[in-house]
C-alpha cells in the first residue's frame, strides 16, 4: 500500500511539473505573439539595413552573398541607381538614397522604422525619450542629434506585436562599428537585441492626426536640416502616407 502511494504521489508530481512546463510555454508562445519578448511598453528591437552590392560581389552581376543579404534585409542597391528587391525585382531610387519602406517613402537611417500593420499605420510615430538627445554618425557622413521620435514607414515578416520595432539603419550593418544601433553600438543606443528590454527602449505613440503629431514631425525635421539633405527632409514631411520588404 506504501509503495502504491509513493508511485501515485510521484506519478502526480510528474504530471505537475509537465503540466507547469506545458502552461510556461504557452504562456511565452502568447506573449511573445502579442508583443516580442519585453514587457508592452519596452520595444522589442532589432535593426535592418541596405546592402551595397560592391560589398559582397566582385563584378556589377549580383552574387550569392548579396543575394543572401537582401533575402534577410529586403532590398540593396545596386549600379545604375536601382534597388534589388527581396523578391528579386528592380526599381529605379529616383532621388532616394537608401530604400523604400512599406509606405513607398525613402527609408530614413535612425529615423525609419518598420512596426507591425495590425497595429500600426504608416507615418504614425514612435516617441522613445531615452534616446533623444544621443548624437548619430549617419551614412553620408555627418551626425545628427535624436529627437527621440521615429516614423513608421516599413514592415517585415518577422516584425509581429504592438511593441515589436525593426529599425533601419542605412548602409550600416548589425556589426559595423560605426553603428550606433548595432551589436557594437554603445550600451546607451544598441538596439540590435531583441532580449535586451531595458528601460531605456521605453516608447509610446503618437498616431496620425493626434493633438502631438505634427510638434513631433517638426521636431524630427529639425534634427534631420541641421544634418542630412533638402531630399531627405522632405521624405520626413510626406512620410505620412503607405514598396519593400
Amino acid at each position: 500500500m506504501k509503495k502504491q502511494t509513493e508511485t501515485k504521489n510521484r506519478d502526480s508530481s510528474v504530471w505537475k511539473v509537465l503540466t507547469q512546463s506545458v502552461l510556461l510555454g504557452v504562456a511565452v508562445i502568447s506573449a511573445n505573439a502579442a508583443g516580442g519578448r519585453c514587457p508592452p511598453n519596452i520595444a522589442t528591437s532589432s535593426i535592418y539595413f541596405v546592402p551595397h552590392l560592391k560589398d559582397y560581389c566582385k563584378t556589377p552581376t549580383p552574387c550569392k552573398d548579396f543575394k543572401k543579404e537582401v533575402r534577410m534585409q529586403g532590398s540593396g542597391t545596386i549600379p545604375g541607381n536601382k534597388l534589388l528587391t527581396y523578391n528579386g525585382k528592380t526599381m529605379s531610387l529616383g532621388d532616394c538614397d537608401t530604400a523604400f519602406g512599406a509606405s513607398g517613402k525613402c527609408l530614413i537611417p535612425f529615423i525609419s522604422v518598420a512596426a507591425d500593420a495590425r497595429y500600426y499605420s504608416m507615418g504614425d510615430v514612435i516617441q522613445m525619450p531615452g534616446m533623444k538627445g544621443k548624437i548619430i554618425p549617419l551614412p553620408n557622413g555627418k551626425k545628427m542629434v535624436h529627437p527621440g521620435f521615429f516614423i513608421v514607414q516599413d514592415t517585415g515578416g518577422a516584425i509581429r506585436g504592438k511593441n515589436r520595432f525593426d529599425f533601419f539603419t542605412g548602409s550600416f550593418g548589425v556589426d559595423d562599428s560605426r553603428n550606433v544601433f548595432g551589436i557594437q553600438g554603445a550600451a546607451d543606443t544598441q538596439m540590435a537585441d531583441v532580449n535586451d528590454c531595458v528601460e531605456r527602449k521605453q516608447f509610446t505613440v503618437v498616431r496620425r492626426g493626434s493633438a502631438n503629431y505634427e510638434k513631433s514631425l517638426l521636431a524630427i525635421e529639425n534634427s534631420l536640416s541641421k544634418s542630412t539633405s533638402g531630399v531627405v527632409v522632405a521624405t520626413a514631411k510626406e512620410s505620412t502616407g503607405g514598396g519593400v520588404r
